[in-house]
């Protein structure tokens, strides 16, 4: 009798283990079929609104007693110029001081507040009663980069994008072979990330192109910002995501926008010749502002009837325009507010998509390189 009872448990437990198994496989499955992306968009210093909500997300994350990094929610992580920067900086692992813990444990918090302290270290003003920089940028460029070097370089140090803790795509162009160039953490593992973010972030007619030598044919790529084919990012994210998890159902895609205002124009604008459309008096070219408003507004349309994409786009036109290299504390603080409000006005939404986040591990298979 007491032989029975033994093989009966033992029977019992048996089919629970296998029972266990099978549902872990049914989990891991469809894991496998949906996949979270986080979109970043260009900017300048506009990126403090995307910085903001992100730390907003964070403890979003907390309360929904998800205590894990960030990055781990995502399955990629693409960003634009600003959004580059900040992609790179929530990815690729550093012990840096600008980006350690605040007293919540937090290191997200920190990205807005490097744009509050280090602004003027990107942007340095011009102090002086004549405009010079307004005509230097007539015939060259608005700012050196040796300081921006430098904060790039205490961001970064020696990492490579290989380190980056997900998969992590920044976008540049490159003028010369006159080609979108996308650094990938998983297809150009050896770039170092600060050159990655120099190059996303080249703004034409504020810095220089970031120059980078192709180990495979010895040809100089002219690299400019991302922004130039690509502010929001979005479409090339599901590109990459394609590529890397073919297997995938459905792309949930978290875009958040910078806060830029509208673009739209008058005929007055519009009639003003080429100065009217590259004065650098009005900040970012118009006309630039313009291509980069047009393909935002595009990727938006296409990203939203993607039939295997779940479009979640945070973004509300800023009541005014501030310049990509504006560093005023008053203004910057604005945009933290502003960044604030639009988390609230969508936390709902925002809440929904990291529900499908909560206390799913990373996903089991390794994303697909060439």
């Amino acid at each position: 009798m007491s032989g029975n009872l033994t093989y009966n448990s033992k029977y019992t437990m048996l089919l629970y283990m296998r029972l266990f198994d099978y549902l872990k496989g049914r989990q891991e499955k469809k894991l496998q079929k949906e996949r979270m992306i986080l979109c970043l968009d260009g900017g300048g210093m506009r990126g403090i609104v995307p910085a903001t909500v992100l730390a907003h997300l964070e403890q979003l994350f907390l309360k929904l007693g998800d205590s894990r990094p960030l990055y781990s929610h995502f399955d990629l992580i693409a960003g634009t110029s600003t959004g580059g920067l900040i992609a790179l900086a929530l990815t690729v692992p550093t012990n840096n001081e600008l980006l350690e813990q605040d007293k919540n444990g937090s290191t997200i918090s920190r990205l807005a507040e490097i744009y509050k302290n280090y602004g003027t270290t990107i942007f340095p003003k011009n102090n002086s009663i004549i405009p010079t920089h307004v005509l230097n940028q007539l015939f060259s460029y608005k700012y050196e980069d040796r300081s921006f070097n430098t904060l790039l370089f205490d961001l970064f140090g020696e990492r490579r994008l290989s380190e980056a803790l997900t998969p992590t795509i920044v976008t540049a162009y490159d003028y010369k072979k006159d080609a979108p160039f996308i650094f990938s953490s998983i297809r150009t593992p050896q770039i170092p990330a600060r050159a990655a973010a120099r190059a996303t972030s080249a703004a034409p007619t504020f810095f220089s192109p970031a120059v980078m030598k192709n180990e495979t044919d010895g040809d100089d790529s002219l690299l400019i910002d991302g922004g130039v084919v690509a502010n929001n990012p979005v479409l090339y994210a599901y590109k990459e995501a394609r590529a890397l998890y073919p297997e995938t159902e459905k792309f949930h895609i978290l875009s958040l926008g910078t806060g830029k205002s509208s673009n739209r124009q008058t005929g007055e604008n519009t009639n003003s010749g080429v100065l009217g459309w590259f004065d650098p008096t009005k900040g970012t070219p118009p006309l630039y502002r313009l291509y980069a408003s047009a393909q935002m507004n595009t990727a938006d349309q296409i990203a939203a009837i993607l039939p295997d994409v779940e479009y979640l786009r945070i973004h509300k036109d800023f009541p005014r325009r501030v310049r990509m290299d504006e560093t005023d504390p008053l203004i910057l603080s604005e945009l933290v507010e502003y960044a604030d409000q639009v988390f609230k006005e969508n936390e709902e939404a925002l809440t929904a998509f990291c529900r499908k986040c909560v206390g799913k591990e990373r996903r089991p298979d390794r994303p697909r390189g060439n």
